[in-house]
């Protein structure tokens, strides 16, 4: 009854009734209420209309459940149980209407809220409506702080059309995502112009493959280094020789298999004898193919172990000799591989690697200035910037990289060098000497700091996952609902340690996105009853129960 007649007198209701409205449920819970008359003089609502609030009362209430939903507090977890659904299931994964129709229904809801297809799928189009006010509402809020730095990533994904993605890599929030049939310069640089040049941001670097028009784009577009790729640079590296030994590592296993199935076969000594010599030069070449294949994999170890901006054993800094110097003997180790496994293809991919590397360098250096210049606007003290950059800021830098790889190997490199970084930083008189308040703040900036160095735009590649498998379930995308996605992934979608992408890159904490849409949504759609429900069932035949 309290949630029929606050949506029958919306909007004309006072508090004061409402209570009224409420307590006269309570007493028909009770059953304790006398008689129209007494509802009709405590909410003012006619004696007809009572009488008829009353009968939709009856016909709803069905199941054990049911009279809860009448009440306001009930009313309004309903409506965030419909909502919830919707945002959750329908529009960020992609579960269509008549599925979550379906579930609404075996819930027992479709006698209290509109449950069908098509009143879901109208408020589900309400609710995209409703995202897209709370990312206006929320644009002012939206301004980098002074002398922001970002280091962004680029790559596009084809759903159908391409659909360019730009993201802030160190805080994962997008930038940018517009699908359109043309990949040039001057449609990225067109994707760029809504934020680059109303805000004063200062981009470092950008980390891309090797497109020409990202290369562009960063060099020109936003005025930054361009990176290479490293996943994409250690990927197609690692694709002629790996191949190689794998190919010669199943047919090796096979020709393995069929011998020993042959020599447990036959009984003639000669001949077994013959077939035991064979088997013996083929264990010997799976045991030089496994040693071949741990080189592979030590010396692909290797370059992503280089590729750091401190040493990895001396924990100082890595600039482009050192790196150099440290990604030669890999490499050689490779071209070795490569003549036995891979051939020509092999010793080309090297060779562009090689290539990449002063580039890869240029990230290291372009990272290295932002830090020092960083640290210049925080503090001038020569000795706090000393211990900072070259004793705090490698400890830290060590534990975010183990934390992120899930590579048991490097994994346990990185560690070794974080746990070599730790003796080293309390070994320093300055880290005794700092209160722990002040210590503190740096460990933060620290922690700041090292998550700015992106060598991978891997978080391109994982959110072109995630829209693969939508666009797959939903058939396609449109424009609406890639704004819709975007806005969910910067403003709802949370780390570990609980911040959205908008709350890491703008410093300022947002309403929560689930909660405001509920809050700014009209009322759920009323149930319906369906008309072909009232119709006499034309199989039923006489005499039989129907």
């Amino acid at each position: 009854m309290y949630r029929t007649l606050t949506n029958q007198n919306q909007g004309t209701m006072n508090p004061t009734i409402r209570e009224r409205g409420e307590k006269v449920f309570q007493a028909l819970k009770e059953n304790s209420l006398k008689g129209i008359e007494t509802i009709a003089a405590a909410t003012g609502i006619p004696k007809s209309s009572v009488h008829r609030h009353q009968q939709a009362i009856v016909r709803r209430n069905q199941h054990p459940e049911s009279v809860w939903w009448e009440t306001e507090a009930g009313s309004a977890w309903l409506k965030l149980l419909v909502c919830g659904v919707i945002f959750f299931f329908g529009i960020k994964h992609g579960i269509g209407v008549g599925e979550l129709s379906q579930f609404l229904k075996a819930m027992r809801l479709g006698l209290h809220v509109g449950c069908s297809p098509s009143s879901l799928d109208n408020l589900k189009q309400q609710m995209k409506i409703v995202i897209e006010a709370y990312e206006a509402n929320q644009a002012k809020h939206c301004r980098p702080p002074k002398g922001k730095g970002i280091c962004v990533g680029g790559d596009e994904v084809f759903f159908g059309l391409p659909v360019l993605v730009l993201i802030e890599l160190a805080s994962g929030y997008l930038l940018s995502k517009a699908q359109c049939e043309d990949r040039s310069y001057d449609t990225w640089q067109k994707q760029i112009q809504g934020w680059w040049e109303q805000a004063e941001w200062r981009c470092h670097f950008m980390v891309s493959d090797r497109a020409k028009a990202l290369i562009k784009l960063a060099v020109e577009g936003l005025g930054c280094a361009s990176i290479p790729d490293l996943f994409h640079a250690l990927h197609a590296l690692s694709q002629p020789i790996g191949s190689a030994i794998g190919r010669q590592s199943a047919r090796l296993a096979k020709r393995v298999q069929s011998l020993r199935k042959k020599i447990a076969a036959t009984t003639v000594p000669a001949k077994r004898l013959a077939l035991e010599q064979s088997l013996a030069v083929l264990l010997a070449q799976q045991t030089t193919l496994a040693q071949a294949q741990q080189q592979y994999h030590e010396a692909l170890e290797a370059l992503s172990l280089a590729i750091h901006p401190f040493n990895f054993t001396t924990q100082e800094w890595q600039l482009y000799s050192q790196t150099t110097q440290r990604l030669s003997a890999p490499l050689a180790q490779l071209r070795q591989l490569g003549q036995t496994y891979g051939g020509l293809k092999a010793s080309q991919t090297i060779a562009n690697f090689e290539k990449q590397i002063p580039e890869m360098a240029q990230g290291i250096h372009a990272w290295w200035r932002w830090a020092t210049h960083a640290l210049s606007q925080e503090t001038t003290s020569v000795e706090i910037q000393n211990w900072v950059l070259t004793v705090l800021l490698p400890w830290v830098y060590w534990l975010q990289q183990t934390d992120k790889t899930q590579h048991p190997q490097l994994k346990a490199r990185y560690q070794e060098a974080s746990e070599d970084a730790a003796q080293r930083l309390l070994a320093h008189p300055l880290t005794q000497s700092l209160p722990s308040q002040e210590r503190q703040t740096w460990i933060e900036w620290a922690r700041w700091m090292a998550n700015n160095y992106q060598r991978t735009s891997s978080a391109v590649e994982g959110r072109n996952g995630y829209l693969t498998r939508l666009h797959h379930a939903g058939r396609g995308f449109s424009q609406q609902t890639l704004k819709v996605l975007t806005i969910i992934h910067n403003f709802h979608l949370k780390r570990p340690d609980g911040t959205t992408a908008a709350q890491r890159l703008f410093d300022y904490e947002f309403p929560d996105l689930f909660e405001w849409v509920v809050n700014h949504l009209g009322d759920l759609p009323p149930a319906r009853q369906s008309s072909k429900s009232q119709r006499p069932n034309p199989f039923h035949l006489e005499g039989f129960p129907a």
